[in-house]
């Protein structure tokens, strides 16, 4: 599967940070994309903390669009909460990104997801964000 992101996002540019959905079923999804030195979520040649967070809640976002289908709609969500997030190290501009987000809990609207951010098989960012869906 690989599914361009902005098909499945109510994101446009510059705020569609993802680029490729190529992953989405029930248990993960996983997307990837890679900053270049001239976005705006780029500072001193590395991607800003803020900019993982959102690849995070936008991969999971994706996913959910992808499962809705085609046909419909791209579903306006929020980001509600960061939690435990750990960026291990700001990943220079030109490094693949690969991100994988997991459901853990859901109440409603809200969903608490875990997400996982890698570049060459090293560890860049982890941690839990609630979102509204």
């Amino acid at each position: 599967m690989k599914i361009a992101a902005v098909t499945l996002l109510p994101h446009r540019a510059p705020m569609c940070f993802i680029e490729t959905l190529t992953q989405a079923d029930a248990e993960c999804a996983r997307a990837t994309t890679c900053f270049m030195p001239d976005h705006f979520a780029v500072a001193n040649g590395v991607v800003t903390e803020a900019a993982l967070v959102e690849c995070v809640a936008q991969t999971f976002a994706a996913a959910l669009g992808a499962q809705a289908g085609s046909g419909h709609p791209p579903a306006v969500g929020m980001l509600a909460a960061v939690t435990n997030f750990q960026i291990h190290s700001r990943p220079a501009v030109g490094l693949l990104l690969e991100i994988e987000t997991r459901e853990l809990k859901r109440l409603g609207s809200m969903r608490l997801i875990a997400g996982t951010i890698t570049a060459a098989g090293q560890p860049i960012a982890t941690g839990e964000l609630t979102v509204y869906a």
